[in-house]
C-alpha cells in the first residue's frame, strides 16, 4: 500500500502568531513507477491558522487549510487505485470542515461521509477510476467561504504507464480571498461575506498569499528543459487565464483531462473556477519571466509568479534592433511589411527616424508611387548630400534608449529632431507632406497646428519642405516666433542647453519593493530621469490616469501625453526625457494601492533666454 505525504521545506520565517501558509510548488510527490493498483492513503488535517497574507504590508488573515498550508496537500495515485482518505479537524478549529474530491464518485465527492466537527476524525475511500487533474476542497456549507479562506488543493490521477518524464513539475493554484478592509491594510483581516456573495474579491493569490511565488518560492528552470505546471483554480468565482509572458504553452490539457488530446502552441490557458489544467512548455532563453492571469489588473491585488531561467542565450529567437542579414530567407534582398498598406504608412509617419544622417528605404507602396528616384531598395541615401550610399540594410535604424551628452554623436531632441554632429538640425518628416509647424517650446512638431501642445501663447513658425520624396532633411536654422517677440533658436544655443541638462545630476530614481526613492525629484527640461528596478518584484512606471487604481493619484501638465513603461523585471530601467514644465504624478500600477507613488517637478528650460 501507498502513502501520501508531503515534504516540507521551510519557508519565510513567520512570527510567533504567524504561519507561512505559502504551499512550496516543488512541493510535488514524485511519478510513479510502474505497479499493479493499489490502496493509496491519504491524511488530511484541517487547520485553522493566522497566515502572512501580505508581509510587504504587515496584512495577515485567519486562514482555513489542510495540513497548514494553501492549498493543501498535492495528492498523486494512478488510474485504478483505491483511495483511503481520513480527515481530522484539528481540536482548535472553530469550524466544521469536510473534504470534496472532484475526482471520486459518490456523495457529494466523500463530503457527505467526511463532515468533522473540531477534535475528531473520519475515513472513507473512493476508487480512482478516471485519468486526469481535479481539484478537491472542503464541502461545509457554505462552501464558498471555506475555499476563499484556503481550503484547497488537487489530485492527480496518473493514466496506467504514467506521464511522460519532464525536467520539473511545479504545483500552483490561483485563489481568492475576501476581506472587510481593502489591499494594503496592515493588520490582521476579517473575511467579508458581502463581497464574497458580490464576487468582489480584494485579493488574487497564487498559493495563498500575495507574490508568494516571486521570492522563496520562484520557479527555477534551465534553458532546454521542459517545465509542467500542474495548475488549478480553487476559485470560487472568477475564471482564470494563465499566461507566462514570453512564452508559449507547448501542451495544454485543458480543463486537466488526460484522455483528450492536449493543445498545443496556447499563448493563455483558460481555467474555469474549481477546474484544473495540465500545462507544459520548454524554456528557451533564460531571463526572468512573469507568469500571471491575463486579467492583469489582478497583479495589483496579488497575482504573480516568477520563472528565472538560466542558461545560454537564443538571439536568433529574439534579440533588441533591427533584422540582421542573417534573420532573412536565403536570396531575401528587402524586407516586407506585415500590415496593411493604410497601416504600414502611418507606421512611416510615426516612426522616429535614425539617430544619423542616413535613412534606409523599402519599396514599400509609398516608394513605388514615387518611381525610383530614391534608389533600389535596400540602398541607404546620405539625406544631407542627398546622394545614396553602398550599405545594405534590410530594416529601420534604431533609435537610442537614452539620451547622451556626446558632442561626437547625433543627439535626438524628439521623435522628429535630431541634432548632427556637425551643428545642424535634422527634421524627420511624412514624404506626402508639404508644410510643417514646428514648436519652440516643448519642441514639439505636427502637420496639423491644431494638435499642437502650446505652453504660452502662440509660439510656432511654418517649415517648408523642398522635396516631399525625402523623408528627412536638414536645415540649418529653426524659427521661433512669439506674439511678442522673435527668436532664433540655433544648434549652437540647442547643443548649449542640451549639454548642460545632460551633464547635470543624472535624474535618477530606485523602486524598492513598495516606494520610488527619491518620492519626488527635480529636473530641468530635456534632462532625462532613469528609473531602475532595484528591487526583486516587478514594477511599472505609469503617467496614464486612465490606467491608475485611482485618477488622482496621476496629473501631467496640460497637452502631456500619457506614458507608461510596461512591466519593468528586477535590474530593468526606463528612461523618459521630460520636455515640458510642470508637475508630473505617477504610480506604480501594481502596487499604487501600498502606495508606491512618485512626483517629478520639472523646471523651465533657459532656451529661449539666449535671445539674439
Amino acid at each position: 500500500m501507498a502513502q501520501v505525504a508531503a515534504s516540507r521545506r521551510p519557508g519565510p520565517k513567520a512570527t510567533a502568531t504567524t504561519v507561512d501558509i505559502v504551499r512550496d510548488p516543488e512541493d510535488v510527490p514524485p511519478p510513479i513507477a510502474t505497479r499493479a493498483p493499489t490502496v493509496v492513503h491519504v491524511t488530511l488535517a484541517a487547520e485553522e491558522v493566522i497566515g502572512q497574507l501580505d508581509p510587504s504590508s504587515g496584512t495577515t488573515y485567519r486562514y482555513w487549510t489542510f495540513n497548514g498550508k494553501v492549498p493543501g496537500p498535492m495528492i498523486r495515485v494512478e488510474e485504478g487505485d483505491a483511495v483511503e482518505v481520513n480527515l481530522h479537524n484539528d481540536v482548535s478549529s472553530h469550524m466544521v470542515h469536510s473534504v470534496d474530491f472532484h475526482a471520486a464518485l459518490g456523495p457529494g465527492g466523500g463530503a457527505a461521509f467526511s463532515q468533522v466537527i473540531p477534535g475528531q476524525s473520519k475515513t472513507f475511500t473512493f476508487q480512482a477510476t478516471t485519468p486526469g487533474l481535479f481539484v478537491y476542497h472542503c464541502g461545509t456549507p457554505m462552501v464558498a467561504e471555506h475555499i476563499a479562506n484556503g481550503m484547497y488543493g488537487l489530485i492527480l490521477v496518473e493514466p496506467r504507464g504514467g506521464l511522460p518524464d519532464v525536467d520539473h513539475e511545479y504545483y500552483i493554484m490561483q485563489g481568492e480571498i475576501y476581506t472587510t478592509a481593502p489591499k494594503g491594510k496592515a493588520g490582521l483581516q476579517q473575511f467579508s461575506d458581502a463581497k464574497l456573495m458580490e464576487e468582489s474579491p480584494e485579493y488574487f493569490v497564487f498559493n495563498g498569499a500575495v507574490d508568494a511565488l516571486t521570492k522563496e518560492y520562484a520557479l527555477h528552470a534551465k534553458v532546454g528543459e521542459t517545465v509542467r505546471v500542474l495548475f488549478g483554480n480553487a476559485g470560487p468565482n472568477d475564471i482564470s487565464s494563465l499566461h507566462v509572458v514570453g512564452e508559449i504553452f507547448t501542451r495544454d490539457y485543458a480543463l486537466g483531462s488526460l484522455t483528450s488530446p492536449p493543445l498545443t502552441g496556447v499563448q493563455t490557458a483558460s481555467v474555469p473556477p474549481g477546474a484544473a489544467a495540465v500545462l507544459e512548455f520548454t524554456a528557451s532563453v533564460p531571463g526572468q519571466f512573469t507568469m500571471m492571469d491575463h486579467a492583469m489588473a489582478r497583479m495589483a491585488k496579488g497575482l504573480v509568479a516568477t520563472l528565472d531561467v538560466t542558461g545560454a542565450g537564443n538571439v536568433a529567437l529574439m534579440h533588441a534592433g533591427p533584422a540582421s542579414p542573417d534573420t532573412a530567407s536565403p536570396g531575401s534582398t528587402a524586407w516586407v511589411s506585415g500590415m496593411s498598406p493604410t497601416d504600414a504608412a502611418a507606421g512611416t509617419e510615426n516612426d522616429p527616424g535614425s539617430t544619423n544622417a542616413v535613412v534606409a528605404f523599402s519599396r514599400s507602396r509609398a516608394e513605388k508611387e514615387q518611381g525610383d528616384s530614391l534608389g533600389k531598395p535596400g540602398m541607404a541615401m546620405d539625406m544631407a548630400s542627398g546622394k545614396p550610399t553602398h550599405a545594405r540594410h534590410k530594416g529601420p535604424t534604431s533609435a537610442p534608449s537614452t539620451v547622451t551628452a556626446s558632442t561626437s554623436d547625433p543627439i535626438p531632441l524628439n521623435g522628429c529632431l535630431t541634432l548632427l554632429n556637425d551643428g545642424r538640425v535634422m527634421l524627420r518628416v511624412v514624404p506626402s507632406a508639404k508644410t510643417y509647424r514646428l514648436e519652440a517650446r516643448p519642441l514639439l512638431f505636427s502637420e496639423n497646428a491644431n494638435r499642437l501642445v502650446h505652453v504660452t501663447g502662440r509660439f510656432g513658425s511654418v517649415v517648408a519642405v523642398e522635396d516631399p520624396r525625402i523623408p528627412s532633411f536638414v536645415v540649418d536654422t529653426v524659427e521661433a516666433l512669439a506674439p511678442n517677440c522673435s527668436a532664433k533658436i540655433t544648434p549652437a544655443m540647442l547643443r548649449k542647453a542640451l549639454q548642460k541638462s545632460a551633464t547635470a545630476e543624472k535624474g535618477t530614481v530606485n523602486m524598492s519593493d513598495m516606494a520610488f526613492l527619491p518620492a519626488t525629484i527635480t529636473v530641468n527640461v530635456g534632462q532625462t530621469v532613469v528609473w531602475k528596478n532595484s528591487s526583486q518584484v516587478i514594477h511599472n512606471v505609469v503617467g496614464d490616469a486612465s490606467k491608475a487604481l485611482n485618477v488622482a493619484d496621476v496629473k501631467l501638465p496640460p497637452g502631456v501625453k500619457p506614458f507608461d513603461s510596461n512591466f519593468l523585471q528586477p535590474g530593468q530601467t526606463f528612461a523618459r526625457v521630460f520636455t515640458v514644465p510642470g508637475v508630473y504624478r505617477y504610480v506604480c500600477t501594481l502596487h499604487e494601492a501600498n502606495g508606491m507613488k512618485g512626483v517629478v517637478i520639472v523646471r523651465p528650460s533657459q532656451l529661449l533666454a539666449e535671445r539674439k
